[in-house]
């Protein structure tokens, strides 16, 4: 029977080793796409690159620190808490990763700027922040600093989303410039 801090522990392992894999796979997967551009030279794999190097060390740093953990175990935990909270850990680890595939497959349909603000309140919530004026006023934040730099610093094309969603998009967008 594993206790409170074993399975904590491996949990987080398995999560940091997903994150890890994610990463890895998607950096291979932008070679794909990596053409020479006359107005970017660096090419258009440059910026997914360095964020998932920056994942692959976060998760190796995840993966390193659980195998170096020393604390002592958890004595005396319950049986039936300790299932059902490995069953709530795996749900949402599951989720962690499902969010943000759902969220890529809605860019496109839905439109960068308006299911965006709706990712990231999901996933600050999935992630664990509680308190309802905290993950506004971070989503709110989060979501400001992503219009600025991508619509007004570095003019990048944003997915506009289809049909109806377009035109909504279309219409902040025409605010927003």
């Amino acid at each position: 029977m594993l206790n409170k801090y074993t399975s904590g522990r491996r949990s987080a392992l398995i999560e940091s080793g997903c994150w890890f894999i994610f990463a890895l796979l998607a950096y291979t997967y932008t070679f794909q796409f990596d053409d020479i551009q006359i107005v970017y030279e660096l090419g258009p794999a440059h910026w997914p690159r360095m964020i998932l190097v920056g994942i692959l060390i976060a998760s190796g740093l995840s993966i390193y620190a659980n195998f170096r953990a020393r604390q002592t175990p958890v004595e005396g935990e319950d049986s039936d808490m300790q299932s059902s909270t490995d069953k709530s850990t795996r749900i949402r680890i599951a989720l962690i990763f499902v969010v943000p595939i759902l969220y890529t497959y809605l860019i496109h349909k839905i439109g960068f700027l308006l299911i965006t603000p709706l990712f990231l309140f999901a996933y600050l919530r999935l992630m664990g922040i509680v308190r309802l004026r905290t993950l506004i006023l971070t989503t709110v934040g989060v979501y400001a600093m992503l219009v600025v730099v991508f619509v007004k610093l570095i003019f990048t094309y944003l997915p506009p989303g289809a049909g109806i969603f377009h035109t909504i998009n279309g219409h902040i967008l025409g605010f927003l410039t």
